[in-house]
């Protein structure tokens, strides 16, 4: 068998070699930086820390905006009668009414309150407290993501407000925040609006004197909001 022949290697190309692969490398480096998406800590229900991409919490919050907006302003499905035909709504404005039952696609046509469904629904059901149809549930079961109402904290657009019944603190209501500008926050809420039983719009000014302050509802106390992350 023919041995081949071997070259000595100089001291020069020695140097250009180890340069070159020192640049790949950081080449490489770069690149893998560069595809890493930035990531920030999420906060789940359990109150336990997980890793998320800073891009995704932005576009969950996004996407909560972009499904309320959506049933407000889509034909939804309801009933009448407990076990009546399913109807659709005919969405007007800023109302979206189905039709003054509390029988709809949302609480399954059970026939019970359903502002709290409205926002698990919001959420895609997901980090949503147990027993989410119970408006206070999203007080009393959030952990550290519920704050009690601050003048100087306002909520961001995701984010779900909670008031008590002044009457009953046991009962209330939730609304979800579409939209924050200056001192002004805009939710579209479940169980609210025509017949009080509507997906509608609201506006409410955080700095509202009424009642113990922030945003107003009759015959209710502003407790806070519900942190979407």
């Amino acid at each position: 068998m023919a041995k081949s022949a071997t070259r000595p290697v100089s001291g020069s190309t020695r140097i250009v070699a180890l340069a070159l692969s020192a640049l790949l490398a950081g080449g490489l480096a770069v690149s893998q930086a560069q595809a890493a998406p930035a990531s920030a800590t999420a906060t789940a229900a359990t109150g336990e820390k997980s890793a998320a991409p800073a891009s995704s919490l932005a576009l969950t919050r996004q996407q909560i905006v972009s499904r309320a907006e959506h049933a407000l302003k889509t034909p939804t499905k309801y009933r009448t009668a407990k076990n009546g035909p399913i109807k659709l709504s005919t969405p007007k404005g800023n109302n979206n009414y189905l039709g003054g039952h509390n029988l709809n696609v949302y609480n399954n046509y059970n026939g019970q309150a359903w502002c709290g469904h409205f926002a698990a629904a919001m959420w895609g059901k997901q980090g949503v407290p147990a027993k989410y149809e119970a408006s206070q549930r999203w007080r009393t079961h959030m952990g550290n993501r519920f704050h009690p109402y601050r003048v100087n904290r306002l909520p961001q657009p995701g984010d779900v407000l909670v008031w008590t019944n002044t009457s009953n603190s046991a009962f209330g209501h939730v609304g979800v925040v579409v939209s924050v500008k200056g001192r002004s926050v805009t939710t579209v809420e479940g169980n609210a609006g025509t017949g009080t039983d509507s997906v509608t719009r609201r506006t409410y000014s955080w700095d509202d004197k009424r009642a113990t302050g922030g945003p107003y509802l009759p015959n209710k106390k502003f407790a806070g909001f519900a942190s979407a992350r």
